[in-house]
């Protein structure tokens, strides 16, 4: 899978249709708001959860500075 050098800032109302938004916040951060359509996968839960993620769709990882979701989002399935 080919990975971008940088990770793109894309406000949700610009994101493809039929993309997977992944949110690695915590679970304070995700209480205090969130995109309707994103999915909650702490940051220290992914590996045990990664088999709920769509291996077929593309991923957008989430998170309130995109240090965390750097490394899933390079990481890829």
């Amino acid at each position: 899978m080919n990975q971008p050098d940088t990770v793109p800032e894309v406000l949700s109302a610009d994101l493809p249709a039929g993309v997977f938004l992944l949110d690695v916040r915590e679970d304070d951060e995700w209480t205090a708001g969130h995109a309707p359509e994103a999915v909650h996968v702490r940051l220290g839960d992914l590996g045990l959860r990664a088999g709920e993620l769509p291996r077929h769709r593309e991923v957008y990882v989430i998170c309130r500075s995109g240090t965390r979701s750097d490394g899933p989002s390079r990481a890829g399935p």
